[in-house]
């Protein structure tokens, strides 16, 4: 008698499915988003989003985690100027702020990273959701930002936005930020 593939099993009920995967120690439902192109933030005091992903409406669930991690770096700083990170999740036109940055004082060659993971909560046009985030740079990860979101209202019925907004303090020439990554998973 042949083997079954755990696909075989699954019958198209997804509180079913997702037990199903949890006695396998698998995953199904599981999504990846990732922004594909570097951007850069030069010599403007004037903040820009250098990341943001689209996570599209209705594919959240109740107890739905999100892994969000995002890393560039600064190509050259003049001085003492400073650049502040700021991660946002926009929901419609709501504007939460996931971690707002202090002014951090990066040198030439320091890597920004993001580290944030969110739950949601519960689901729909009155959705909530809790969140957690690291920000660090400098080549040894020295000045950290930590930040807690409590049970925050998500509209879960549009499109959610994840998006790194930095801004320098100063324009100059020589103040040039390059962002590389900006990626996220969604379990569940």
């Amino acid at each position: 008698m042949g083997q079954n593939s755990l696909s075989f099993l699954k019958n198209g009920n997804r509180d079913f499915n997702n037990i199903l995967d949890s006695k396998f120690n698998h995953i199904s439902d599981a999504s990846v988003f990732a922004q594909v192109a570097d951007t850069t933030h030069n010599n403007t005091t004037d903040a820009a989003d250098v990341a943001t992903l689209t996570i599209p409406a209705g594919r959240l669930n109740a107890g739905s985690i999100i892994h969000l991690q995002s890393a560039g770096f600064v190509l050259d700083n003049n001085g003492t100027n400073t650049l502040t990170p700021v991660v946002n999740l926009v929901h419609g036109s709501t504007t939460v702020a996931l971690a707002t940055g202090a002014a951090l004082d990066v040198a030439d060659n320091d890597i920004l990273r993001v580290d944030s993971w969110i739950q949601v909560r519960t689901i729909g046009s009155a959705g909530t959701f809790v969140a957690c985030t690291k920000v660090n740079t400098d080549a040894a990860g020295g000045t950290n930002l930590d930040a807690v979101v409590t049970s925050t209202a998500v509209d879960t019925t549009v499109a959610i936005n994840l998006n790194l907004n930095v801004d320098w303090s100063a324009a100059n020439a020589d103040n040039e930020y390059t962002h590389l990554i900006h990626t996220c998973q969604i379990f569940g």
